[in-house]
């Protein structure tokens, strides 16, 4: 493992970022089809990518959340509540 990546234990960020972890992820699927994995690696192999699975999960609801965030808040700031189409359209007819 890399100085990119930090260590899973004690709350530590476990990838640099999504992209990182999905790329690590794959490596490790490569390796667990793979059938000359070795068995002592096996179980560490297989921990390290829950570890990333959890990682990207929370990644995808923190960006979910905050997409739905700006999306409320875009609705708000809306004079028709909601429809940003519908007002300031410059079609008065």
């Amino acid at each position: 493992m890399s100085d990119e990546t930090a260590n899973t234990s004690g709350g530590d960020q476990v990838a640099e970022g999504y992209a990182a972890a999905l790329d690590e992820l794959e490596a490790i699927l490569a390796e667990l089809e793979d059938d000359d994995i070795d068995v002592d690696a096996l179980a560490g192999r297989v921990e390290r990518a829950s570890d990333l699975l959890k990682f990207c999960r929370e990644r995808i609801d923190q960006a979910e959340m905050t997409v739905e965030r700006i999306v409320t808040d875009l609705a708000d700031d809306t004079p028709d509540g909601g429809d940003p189409g519908a007002a300031g359209s410059g079609d008065d007819g």
